[in-house]
């Protein structure tokens, strides 16, 4: 069996959007127990090589300047240099992703069988403090010359490598290069009995880094599948670049109704603001129905941009549903399309006169008074979020009901309820409620899910 041993260099972390400058691959025998042929080269990127990664590696735009560009010359030989062999590289994706990646922007395939010295020595030289390649040479006197360049940490890659086939004693490599074992898919540093002990339900799961600190949250109708699907796959997006390395630790919790996995994952992220994720934690300008009174006496309506600290009749994700929302008001109180900002106003009669019961505010036909008093009904009863109520939903599978509260427009708290307890005593519901944070995205959530399970609502 031949082992293409390689190691890479880059403009930068991310498969998709960094290059290649230089690649290097040693060919071990594995029968001859030696290197027997190598290859390496600079690569031009066709970009500005940044700054940091000159200070670090020593590249720069001037070294790669007379360099070739990975063409399909290059992605020739680097097809041919490892064909029958299988693919090994310290943190395995990382180099395999960039090479795929280039092969990829050329039209073309790659695809070898992978090995990753990082989980094959977590296995076969147990109980290092660190696995990063600098490190783990050091334990094991391994000298690595010209460090941060290709040729150099390959060729000490090779030496490692050399260590794991004399500790290998229980066929560990042969074992991980079957697909089955997911050796060759769970990132570098994550024990595939974490990754196995996932349950295939629905719940929220945790990525952790080597502190036990939360990095991402997420959530699942089947954990296990979700947790594969990060791992797995052609994509290589900023995300699963540069948390991957970082991730050491999965854990999760298993939630049965699907509003609490909504709720839950959005304070989860709100409290632990883990660096990876990206929803739930950016102030979002929702759209807003407002209210005044103009000079005239008139109470209008119209939909805006909500700022972080405006208080709206009512919020929207999307300047359509604020809208949609609207005009069913206009519809049911026979307000004037016009004074609810629907249409502009200008002279002549309101557009909507022979569809709406419109019956003249915009040209003065009926007073303010009159006007407002089904305005202020609109506002009281369709628009302001200041009802009290109780989504309750029971869980079959045990004896526990999930209630969600929210107290005059303001969400309150979640939480699971003996189903002997009536949901409509707020007294004996309070005790098992969490509170948790009544902001926008809550609001969105709660209201979202009333849509589509009005029967689950009790209103106090």
């Amino acid at each position: 069996m031949k082992f293409a041993i390689v190691d890479i260099e880059t403009t930068g972390g991310n498969a998709e959007r960094s290059r290649i400058t230089e690649i290097a691959i040693y060919i071990y025998d594995r029968a001859q127990g030696k290197v027997v042929d190598e290859f390496q080269t600079l690569v031009n990127p066709m970009r500005s090589i940044p700054q940091k990664i000159t200070e670090l590696t020593g590249i720069s735009n001037e070294t790669v300047f007379e360099a070739p560009t990975f063409d399909e010359t290059l992605a020739e030989q680097i097809d041919q240099f490892t064909k029958d062999c299988v693919f090994v590289a310290h943190n395995v994706n990382f180099d395999y992703n960039f090479i795929r990646a280039s092969f990829k922007r050329l039209g073309k395939k790659y695809q070898r069988k992978k090995l990753c010295t990082v989980r094959l020595s977590r296995k076969l030289l147990p109980g290092k403090r660190s696995y990063s390649l600098g490190k783990l040479c050091a334990s094991e006197d391994i000298d690595i010359s010209n460090r941060h360049r290709a040729a150099g940490d390959a060729r000490a890659t090779v030496e490692l490598f050399e260590k794991l086939l004399q500790a290998d004693d229980n066929q560990l490599i042969e074992k991980s290069l079957n697909p089955l074992s997911l050796e060759a898919l769970l990132p570098p540093h994550i024990q595939k009995s974490d990754f196995l002990a996932l349950p295939e339900e629905q719940g929220i799961y945790y990525f952790k880094d080597k502190n036990q600190k939360i990095i991402y949250i997420g959530k699942a109708k089947n954990i296990k599948k979700r947790v594969h699907s990060h791992f797995s796959g052609n994509s290589n997006t900023g995300s699963k670049s540069y948390f991957i390395n970082k991730l050491y630790h999965i854990d999760f919790q298993l939630i049965q109704n699907k509003l609490l996995v909504d709720i839950i994952e959005a304070t989860e992220i709100k409290k632990h603001w883990p660096p990876y994720n990206r929803s739930m934690k950016r102030f979002s300008l929702n759209f807003g129905i407002f209210s005044f009174e103009d000079r005239k006496g008139y109470i209008r309506l119209n939909i805006g941009k909500c700022g972080k600290y405006d208080k709206p009749l009512s919020s929207f994700r999307t300047e359509s549903e604020a809208k949609s929302m609207l005009k069913e008001v206009v519809y049911e109180y026979d307000l004037c399309p016009r004074l609810a900002g629907l249409q502009p106003l200008s002279s002549g009669k309101c557009n909507y006169i022979e569809t709406v019961d419109c019956k003249g505010a915009c040209e003065g036909m009926e007073s303010p008074l009159e006007y407002n008093s089904r305005v202020q009904q609109a506002i009281e009863k369709s628009l302001q979020n200041n009802k009290t109520f109780v989504i309750a939903d029971k869980i079959e599978s045990n004896s526990k009901q999930a209630v969600v509260y929210v107290e005059k427009g303001r969400y309150k708290g979640y939480g699971l309820l003996p189903k002997e307890i009536e949901v409509n005593d707020i007294e004996q519901i309070k005790p098992h409620l969490h509170t948790a944070y009544d902001d926008q995205d809550m609001s969105n959530l709660i209201h979202a899910y009333l849509k589509s399970n009005k029967e689950k609502v009790i209103y106090l």
